[in-house]
């Protein structure tokens, strides 16, 4: 059965617009913060939420009046609680509400703030992770929903990975990547692709390769998915990945790419994906 978010009142904190299609997204990370958290609670000493541009918690979904929690208060308010939650953003505004909803929502969790470029910062997010040891073992889920291209660098997710840990990652493939591939990052004076993936030689391989894809978006999601699978992440093509849409028009957005070393997280993603179908009802 899918699970509709919670309509809510506002509450007088900034709640920034999204599209409608950003449901689906919440929904995705809800319902596998939830089976990755209960299925997980009696096999690790910890478990532990990530939100890396975790925002202010809440959404407005655009040409509309309903607001709903965003994936930092959903991962929260999950029956099976994480151990810990650590939510990082580097705008002070966005940080700042939802430092005030978690004390006014949830005030006895175990959740901390970075309030800094994940990127610059990573270090101080990996000081948050409570320690592994022989005898206490650390699991993490981290959700990347980075706001374009140029916001992150495969070297944060690299050295995240250096953990035992799940991601899921908003890949802008089409509204950014695709769209902006000619004018700005074929150039070799722009890099952002080559930090996003983490790859710098993407150049040639796409020029080679570039009439076996439809487009540059999914070649990019792609690059991604190869560079996890270097890092141990199973990996076996973009079916592996969730192609989201614009509600009204159908037309692709972005992918959300989920990554694992265990087969049982790959199935819990794929459930997630069966109980987060996207014909949304807004009224």
């Amino acid at each position: 059965m899918i699970e509709k978010l919670p309509r809510l009142e506002h509450d007088g904190l900034i709640t920034p617009e999204v599209g409608q299609w950003a449901e689906f997204k919440y929904r995705l990370v809800w319902n596998y913060a939830k089976m990755f958290s209960s299925s997980m609670k009696s096999r690790w000493d910890a478990r532990v939420y990530i939100d890396l541009y975790a925002g202010s918690g809440r959404s407005r979904i655009e040409n509309t009046n309903i607001i709903v929690p965003a994936s930092p208060l959903l991962a929260l308010n999950i029956a099976d609680r994480f151990d810990k939650y650590i939510f990082c953003d580097s705008d002070s505004a966005k940080i700042s509400a939802l430092k005030e909803r978690v004390a006014r929502d949830c005030p006895d969790i175990n959740v901390c703030f970075v309030e800094a470029d994940v990127n610059s910062n990573i270090e101080e997010i990996i000081s948050k992770l409570p320690p592994y040891r022989r005898d206490f073992r650390v699991l993490s889920f981290c959700f990347v929903d980075p706001y374009s291209t140029k916001n992150l660098k495969f070297q944060t997710i690299q050295k995240l990975s250096e953990g035992y840990m799940d991601f899921l990652v908003l890949v802008p493939s089409i509204m950014d990547a695709n769209r902006n591939i000619d004018a700005y990052y074929i150039h070799e004076s722009n890099s952002a692709v080559d930090d996003f993936t983490g790859n710098p030689h993407w150049r040639d391989e796409w020029r080679s390769q570039r009439d076996r894809w439809d487009n540059f978006g999914s070649y990019f999601a792609d690059l991604f998915g190869r560079q996890m699978k270097a890092l141990g992440y199973l990996y076996n093509g973009l079916s592996d990945m969730e192609l989201v849409r614009s509600i009204e028009k159908n037309l692709p957005l972005y992918h959300l790419a989920f990554f694992s070393r265990s087969k049982l997280g790959r199935k819990f993603w794929k459930e997630a994906r069966k109980y987060s179908d996207d014909q949304l009802d807004l009224l």
